[in-house]
């Protein structure tokens, strides 16, 4: 009897094992780097939305926001406020090509550029970037970002 129940425990454990390494041989990057573009195709909205669950689709819980010349922003609700700013940038566009992705199953990096168009063949912004992305609920969300402008700061 002690055999039997000892060899279902190791057949319960085995079975467990290979559900695991079957969850973890579903990551590819192309199709994290597929649902980043997407993501970045509607990064301009974040200018223009002030839907709390506009940023619980796209940023985690803990996420982290790094701006040039200011503290971190830490948490969606201070995330949104910081891009939403009031309504104040309703005007913005953002051109984000895609750049490298690159990671694992636990964090994805994204860098790139970006660019604030001016409407008149020139920009108002140029810059680069880095974006760290990590699933939350099944999702890869946006974890931290940072970003500087491709000028030095205005003196």
């Amino acid at each position: 009897m002690k055999t039997l129940s000892l060899l279902a425990l190791v057949l319960l454990m085995s079975c467990q094992v290979k559900t695991k390494k079957h969850e973890e041989s579903t990551f590819t990057i192309d199709s994290v780097r597929i649902h980043i573009e997407q993501m970045n195709a509607s990064y301009s909205k974040r200018f223009i939305s002030n839907d709390a669950a506009f940023y619980e689709e796209r940023y985690c819980v803990d996420a982290a926001v790094y701006a040039p010349g200011m503290p971190a922003v830490v948490g969606r609700d201070s995330i949104r406020s910081f891009f939403y700013g009031n309504g104040e940038g309703t005007a913005v566009t953002i051109e984000l090509p895609i750049g490298q992705v690159y990671g694992n199953e636990d964090l994805v990096v994204e860098d790139g550029t970006y660019n604030f168009p001016d409407g008149q063949g020139g920009s108002f912004e140029k810059g680069k970037f880095i974006a760290l992305w990590k699933k939350e609920d099944g999702k890869w969300k946006l974890y931290r970002e940072i970003w500087n402008a491709d000028h030095l700061p205005k003196q």
